[in-house]
């Protein structure tokens, strides 16, 4: 019979991935060069996060990985959910960060990339590798570890734990300002997810709204800044 889900195993995954970004950072020093660091470093941590999920799934309970074709609608959910939030929080953010810089350093760095092969890993770790990790973790086997404690609890608890996830890549510099900024948008974006999840009973949706607000932020952050100056 398949074990439950414990808050060891989230604590794992978690690990997993921080030793994963470790590894791989080690890998891109040693083959040099700053953007190859980068995204080595970003893309060992979601691969060190389902190195161990996918060990401890063999026997745990199932998390619900389950996707279908016409969850593809979900992607324009996530789209939607990204601009409204940006334009929500827009004031906040130029009353905290004047400097027109990103609350998160790994965004501020994702923008700074120039080669072609770069972006196209980011854009895909960011679209694709990150939404299907972080569903699997957080939706998945956290929302398994709180579900029997209700509803409304489930989705609060997981959602604060999704937005102190997220706290990790603030600017030190720049710690509380950019805190305030993305714990709150971050919040919401868990509590849509949860919802999402419990209401389907499946990862499917939430994984495509995921990959939806991601996939605009990261168009974003890669459009050349000599683009947007006459926006400005």
């Amino acid at each position: 019979m398949p074990r439950p889900w414990s808050l060891f195993d989230f604590l794992l995954v978690f690990l997993g991935g921080l030793l994963g970004s470790g590894l791989f950072l080690g890998l891109g020093t040693l083959l040099g060069g700053e953007e190859l660091t980068l995204v080595l470093a970003l893309a060992g941590q979601y691969i060190g996060h389902l190195l161990v999920l996918w060990a401890l799934s063999r026997r745990r309970a199932d998390l619900g990985f389950n996707v279908l074709g016409s969850d593809a609608r979900y992607l324009g959910a996530g789209l939607l959910l990204q601009l409204g939030l940006a334009v929500l929080f827009l004031p906040l953010s130029e009353l905290l960060l004047p400097d027109g810089n990103s609350a998160q350093e790994v965004s501020n760095a994702i923008a700074g990339l120039e080669t072609t092969p770069a972006r196209i890993i980011a854009v895909l770790t960011a679209v694709v590798v990150a939404p299907v990790t972080e569903e699997l973790t957080f939706r998945g086997v956290l929302l398994k570890v709180f579900e029997k404690r209700g509803r409304r609890a489930t989705i609060v608890v997981t959602s604060l734990v999704f937005a102190a996830f997220h706290m990790l890549g603030l600017p030190a510099d720049q710690f509380l300002q950019a805190a305030a900024i993305v714990v709150p948008t971050i919040f919401i974006v868990g509590v849509v997810l949860a919802w999402v999840t419990l209401r389907a009973g499946r990862l499917g949706p939430a994984i495509f709204i995921h990959s939806g607000f991601n996939l605009l932020a990261a168009l974003v952050l890669l459009i050349p800044s000599e683009l947007l100056e006459p926006i400005r």
